[in-house]
């Protein structure tokens, strides 16, 4: 008998061995897998890091190119306007003179020149016509004058603004010529 409860000793305790590793197996597939679930959270949260990242540094370049796009048709803004106001105020002796048709040929082909820059930077005009109906967000009002014999107000253009799709770069510079009873 003693044998066999040195055989049923052995067994128990091969049993418990045997219990005693898969427990451990078990434990370390948690531990594994826990691990696996840490490793793959910091990945998927690096990842996230690195797309918000690359977003802010497009959205920072376009703003900084936009900025300084802005600032050159500013520019080129001052010198069509003064392009402009030379046209209009060439004195009749030029007009006159035997080379002053093609002096102002040639000013007229720079300033369209300038004009197709501008279009082909997607910059719009903003020139109303005297039955547009004044617009403080496209319109700067440089001057209200009184007219009673008018049965609506007029705009007239002094100076033509510039937009780029919905953004008022500058605006169209005009008067305006209304009744007094419009106000």
């Amino acid at each position: 008998m003693s044998e066999s409860k040195e055989n049923i000793e052995e067994k128990v305790n091969e049993d418990q061995v045997e219990q005693a590793t898969e427990e451990s197996a078990v434990e370390e597939a948690v531990e594994v897998v826990e691990d696996l679930e840490y490793f793959k959270n910091k990945f998927m949260r690096a990842q996230a890091d690195v797309q918000n990242m690359r977003r802010r540094m497009h959205d920072d370049t376009e703003e900084r190119v936009r900025l300084r796009l802005e600032g050159l048709l500013s520019d080129l803004m001052a010198v069509s306007d003064y392009l402009e106001a030379g046209l209009k105020s060439v004195p009749q002796s030029i007009k006159d003179a035997e080379q002053g048709e093609a002096f102002l040929l040639g000013m007229s082909a720079i300033q369209q020149a300038l004009d197709m820059v501008f279009l082909s930077h997607g910059v719009m005009f903003i020139a109303p016509t005297s039955d547009d109906d004044f617009n403080p967000e496209r319109h700067e009002a440089i001057e209200t004058v009184v007219n009673t014999d008018l049965e609506k107000p007029q705009l007239e253009l002094l100076g033509r603004g510039y937009c780029m799709g919905v953004k008022i770069l500058r605006p169209a510079k005009v008067r305006v010529i209304s009744n007094i009873s419009e106000g």
